[in-house]
């Protein structure tokens, strides 16, 4: 006995190729966007579409010193760049309110340059082209392009808390001791002789006070000073004053 197989109707036939044939299309149309989207990544990291962002602390922050690349995107300002870079956070005037949640001082601001011109606050809005330079940078634009003292606090690891920077705008005869008392966050003894108490802020409600086995070591210009005559040391003009908690 013979079995008859039963072919499908011509019809059913058709509708299955017709499926198969959109679903293979469908498919080469999402392989060639991916392709296209792969190689449009590839053309845009390689082919040198990038720009550049600089901190520099300078003499007044010079630990805070780094340099980025970024991929240039078409839509990006000076400040969406700034924002992107994940260091810089802005107030709510568009200012720059710290760098590497490092806030600063007294008359030092954080200020911008793009391609080396000074690029003001108003102006962030600028866009970013291929090749540029953004350079943040402290100044301390109070004081009209006279020279400063600068005082450069930093409690270590154990009070990080303590870190802060004030420039003193130099005048003849300044002392270290000047410095100290005139930046607000210092507290000196009652005869000028030692370093009572440290703030984070002149703002701040409280200093803080050395513990037995702490002491504030002062520094001109990366060099120690005598603990005794230290404070009485005349400053020159750019000159830089340290104070840095250490352990004893």
């Amino acid at each position: 006995m013979r079995t008859k197989i039963k072919l499908p109707d011509q019809r059913i036939l058709l509708f299955v190729l017709a499926v198969l044939l959109v679903i293979a299309v469908a498919a080469a149309a999402l392989l060639v966007r991916q392709q296209d989207s792969l190689t449009a990544d590839s053309s845009e990291a390689g082919s040198g579409q990038n720009f550049r962002l600089v901190v520099d602390g300078g003499i007044y922050m010079p630990n805070e010193n780094r340099s980025l690349v970024s991929v240039y995107r078409t839509e990006d300002t000076i400040r969406d760049a700034l924002e992107r870079s994940g260091i810089v956070q802005f107030d709510n005037y568009g200012k720059i309110a710290s760098v590497d949640e490092t806030e600063l001082h007294s008359e030092l601001v954080w200020a911008v340059k793009k391609n080396g011109k000074a690029v003001p606050d108003n102006e962030y809005s600028t866009r970013v082209q291929p090749g540029d330079e953004i350079l943040v940078y402290i100044e301390a634009p109070g004081n009209e392009g006279e020279p400063v003292n600068t005082l450069l606090i930093s409690g270590g690891e154990e009070h990080p808390d303590l870190g802060g920077s004030y420039a003193h705008p130099y005048k003849e005869g300044n002392m270290v001791r000047d410095v100290l008392k005139a930046s607000g966050l210092v507290t000196m003894s009652e005869n000028d002789r030692t370093i009572r108490l440290v703030k984070a802020s002149p703002d701040a409600q409280e200093g803080y006070a050395t513990k037995p086995q702490e002491r504030w070591v002062l520094k001109v210009n990366g060099k120690e000073l005598n603990a005794d005559r230290g404070l009485d040391m005349q400053l020159q003009p750019g000159d830089y004053v340290e104070l840095t908690l250490e352990k004893s």
